[in-house]
């Protein structure tokens, strides 16, 4: 009988062991569980950096290049900062602007919506002072369009350089004057000062840049449409030129030359040379063409003068007596 007490207490014992072992497991993988797992930082700024190549526009041939892109996202809208490489010395950077308005993917809460107010110099003027301070700005009276439609632009120059501030508004005409007929927009804007420039050459960029992206919507077509084909095209007995702006031979004239005045040497007055005569010597006339006969008449006038008048040859110059 003892014996077997003593079994069954083992037993119990090695039960009570595999318990306690099987509770240490199971705490321990309640505890793995727990455990706080790696996690990505995640910042609250909706601004990121991008790659140069996606950027919205591309810059005309020859520049000014692209350094660096600023995106940011809204519920309805993606807007760019386009930094463009920058020669001046006004404060600020050279910048594109280009919002695109269109069915966005949502990463961000429905209240973060980006405004689409209507486009009036009230609205702009108060970006000269952000973008350009200490500029005095002066707004184009002139009507300016590019492919894309009209856009405006204003005007100043600070210590030598010349800065051009543009706006333009891309959206098609509202028609039917409901909210479903608005297919989009694409807002514009641009900052940029160069030393010495024309503002023909800064008008360049807002007629050269090219808009290369899109929203993937059928609904989506900020352009109004594919502009009609000229009733005229192709029709027979009917010219159809270039304009006059596109022809360069004999329209442009050559650059004048600057002309380099030689230095003028004042004139010296050289004195004649002083002929000496020695005395006693034959004074021999020029070959000046004179006669013998004139010569003789000459010789007798002057016996004549000396006879009449008492005036005697010069000393030292004997009187050669006529052939």
């Amino acid at each position: 009988m003892q014996r077997m007490a003593t079994e069954t207490r083992r037993e119990v014992e090695r039960g009570e062991r595999r318990a306690a072992v099987a509770a240490a497991c199971l705490g321990a993988l309640v505890l793995a569980g727990c455990a706080a797992k790696p996690q990505e930082i995640i910042t609250s700024s909706q601004a990121s950096r991008t790659s140069v190549e996606r950027s919205f526009i591309d810059m005309p041939a020859g520049g000014p290049a692209i350094l660096g892109i600023v995106e940011r996202n809204y519920a309805n809208a993606t807007t760019q900062e386009i930094t463009l490489e920058n020669h001046a010395r006004v404060v600020g950077e050279n910048k594109f602007w280009v919002t695109m308005i269109g069915p966005v993917v949502q990463t961000t809460a429905p209240q973060n919506r980006m405004g689409n107010d209507p486009l009036t110099l009230l609205n702009v003027s108060r970006e000269f002072g952000w973008y350009l301070p200490g500029v005095r700005m002066s707004v184009s009276n002139y009507y300016t369009q590019n492919r894309y439609g009209p856009f405006g632009y204003a005007t100043g120059r600070s210590g030598g350089d010349t800065c051009i501030y543009a706006w333009q508004r891309i959206q098609a005409n509202n028609v039917n004057g409901n909210w479903f007929s608005r297919q989009g927009a694409i807002l514009i804007r641009l900052r940029f000062c160069a030393p010495a420039a024309r503002e023909t050459d800064l008008l360049t960029l807002m007629t050269s840049f090219n808009v290369n992206s899109y929203f993937l919507s059928s609904r989506w077509n900020p352009y109004n449409g594919i502009p009609p084909v000229p009733q005229d095209l192709g029709r027979p007995g009917v010219s159809i030129l270039p304009p006059p702006t596109v022809y360069t031979t004999g329209s442009v004239e050559p650059a004048a030359r600057p002309v380099r005045r030689a230095a003028v040497q004042p004139m010296v007055a050289t004195p004649p040379p002083v002929e000496v005569i020695r005395e006693g010597a034959a004074v021999v006339p020029l070959d000046t063409g004179v006669t013998a006969a004139d010569l003789a008449a000459t010789v007798g006038a002057g016996s004549a003068t000396t006879a009449a008048g008492g005036a005697a040859p010069l000393d030292g110059y004997p009187v050669v007596p006529p052939p």
